[in-house]
């Protein structure tokens, strides 16, 4: 009992010396009988507004603060005094915000506040579903928005729960910050489908439900193994840097795996590599695994590429050699025997092949660990154009290698390459 007592009775003391020191505190400090900012101008922005602001010369202030409310919650915003403006954002669906602003001491003091209104301009969820694109796609629907202030948002979409069809459930969310956008939402059935699209942002709010039927295209994976068609077609890149980094690892459904895949022998020439897809389809997609295991920006990965492609070939025009050239693999140097001031024909084979895109990886400092992650293990996606014509025999240069100009080497990987698209129009 002596030590319970001991306790309490310690615990006592100590209560009221922190409330003396407080006491203290409060006495020393005073009052801060600081008056409000005066000069200052409030600009409205999407979903919010900027105050611009002259601090006083006065070495006790610390910071400037803001005091609103959104969606009936208070809410904070401060700036330091390093800055002359104050951000304050997130509201949707305000005809009028307010907000108090406030100097804020070493004391952690608030100056007497100025009060302003001011009429946001449209919100980024408004922008972003004023703008919404929906339609069908391979395998499941293509959205496209636009996202000008950049503000991260996740796109949901929602289809009609199976044992319920007046209850709609999330089947997919997508995140993006990019101004503008286009996802492919996938793994739908090909058949009459009933969904819904809700935007929310990082502070809460949410767009209408969007409510779309469509009927998605047919999707499926080009059977593998595919062939290698480098030594038909010239100047491509016929090298492989040996045992078992060969062409066919590209083929073998091995990915993320350290050192598994191909490679090509550096000095080799020729930036192009032709593949047979041994199939004609229509093309919806690519999806490439990176070279060494959680690599997709490093080593010597493809970081962009341009596409070719075609039903047959004119074996006729294997021999007009010509033809077949790349201006840019011509003026970089890097066909062998081919001087960079070379004239290319008039009609070369991009005038007979179909064209399906210039295709590139977002910058690495614009995608975040999480997002690397899953595309390390489930390989990066490159989506072509709609409506492109059936092809069997896919061409591509390599633009960029770990995103920068491919080198004189003309030296690049991959881990595994796989094809997908409607094969059902042409099955041999």
């Amino acid at each position: 009992m002596k030590k319970y007592s001991f306790i309490i009775a310690l615990g006592m003391l100590l209560l009221i010396f922190f409330s003396c020191e407080e006491e203290k505190r409060e006495k020393e400090m005073g009052v801060w009988d600081s008056g409000p900012i005066t000069e200052y101008t409030v600009t409205p922005i999407s979903g919010g507004a900027i105050i611009d602001y002259t601090i006083p010369n006065d070495p006790n202030i610390k910071y400037i603060m803001a005091e609103f409310e959104r969606n009936g919650e208070f809410f904070t915003e401060k700036s330091s005094v390093y800055k002359n403006s104050l951000t304050i954002e997130g509201f949707h669906k305000v005809d009028v915000a307010k907000a108090k602003i406030y100097k804020v001491n070493k004391n952690e003091q608030k100056s007497q506040p100025i009060s302003i209104e001011f009429e946001p301009l449209e919100s980024v969820i408004t922008v972003a579903q004023n703008s919404l694109n929906v339609k069908p796609g391979f395998g499941g629907v293509i959205a496209s928005w636009l996202n000008p202030e950049e503000t991260e948002l996740g796109v949901n979409v929602l289809v009609e729960d199976s044992t319920d069809n007046y209850k709609l459930v999330v089947k997919d969310v997508f995140y993006s910050a990019q101004k503008q956008e286009l996802h492919p939402f996938r793994d739908f059935e090909t058949k009459e489908t009933n969904l819904a699209i809700i935007i929310e942002d990082k502070w809460g709010n949410m767009s209408d439900t969007m409510k779309y039927t469509m009927t998605p295209l047919f999707e499926t994976m080009i059977p593998k193994p595919y062939a290698d068609f480098r030594s038909s077609i010239p100047y491509d890149n016929t090298s492989d840097l040996g045992a078992p980094r060969v062409m066919p690892a590209l083929w073998d459904n091995i990915v993320n795996q350290s050192g598994h895949g191909w490679l090509t022998k550096p000095g080799n020439s020729g930036l192009s590599m032709t593949f047979d897809m041994k199939q004609v389809a229509q093309l919806s997609r690519i999806v490439i695994h990176g070279y060494h295991i959680n690599s997709i920006y490093g080593q010597a990965n493809i970081t962009a590429f341009e596409l070719w492609g075609i039903d047959k070939i004119d074996y006729d025009k294997l021999s007009d050699l010509p033809y077949w050239l790349d201006e840019f693999s011509v003026r970089g140097e890097h066909i062998h025997g081919v001087p960079p001031s070379t004239v290319l024909p008039d009609k070369t084979f991009k005038d007979d092949w179909e064209y399906l895109g210039y295709h590139e990886m977002e910058r690495q400092k614009d995608v975040d660990a999480e997002t690397q992650r899953y595309r390390a293990e489930n390989g990066t996606e490159y989506t072509m154009p709609i409506g492109v014509k059936p092809v069997r025999y896919l061409r591509m240069f390599i633009r960029e290698i770990a995103q920068s100009y491919p080198s004189s080497q003309n030296y690049w990987s991959m881990g595994e390459i796989t094809f997908y698209g409607d094969n059902t129009m042409n099955p041999k």
